[in-house]
C-alpha cells in the first residue's frame, strides 16, 4: 500500500530529475529540427508556385502582344521593344495606364505606392 502512494506521490511532483530534463530539452530540439525543415520545404514550394504564377502570367501576356502584331517571327526582339516604348509613350497610353493602376490600387485599399 504505502510503494503505491510513493508512486501516485512521484506522478504528481514536477519533474525536477536531471536526466528528465536533459531528456525534454532532446525532444524539443528534435521537434525544432523538425520545423525548421519542414520551413525549408514549405518555402521552397512557395518559390517554385510563385515562378509558375510569373511564367504563366509572362506567357499569357506574350501571347496578347503576339495577336496584335503582324508576322510576330519575323520581328526582332529589338524592333517589338522599339514599337512598345512608342506605344506606352502615347498621352493615351499612358493615362490609360496610370487610371488602371490607380483603379486596382483603391479597389484593393493600397495607398498610393509613389507617395
Amino acid at each position: 500500500m504505502r510503494q503505491k502512494q510513493k508512486e501516485r506521490d512521484a506522478m504528481t511532483q514536477p519533474k525536477t530529475n536531471l536526466a528528465y530534463l536533459r531528456s525534454e530539452k532532446a525532444k524539443a530540439e528534435q521537434k525544432l529540427r523538425s520545423c525548421q525543415h519542414r520551413e525549408k520545404i514549405l518555402e521552397r514550394q512557395m518559390s517554385e508556385l510563385n515562378r509558375r504564377e510569373r511564367v504563366h502570367r509572362l506567357c499569357t501576356r506574350a501571347g496578347m502582344l503576339e495577336s496584335f502584331l503582324i508576322c510576330p517571327g519575323e520581328l526582332t526582339d529589338d524592333q517589338v521593344m522599339e514599337l512598345l516604348k512608342i506605344s506606352f509613350h502615347q498621352p493615351e497610353v499612358v493615362l490609360t495606364l496610370a487610371k488602371m493602376v490607380h483603379d486596382v490600387h483603391e479597389r484593393n485599399n493600397v495607398q498610393n505606392p509613389l507617395e
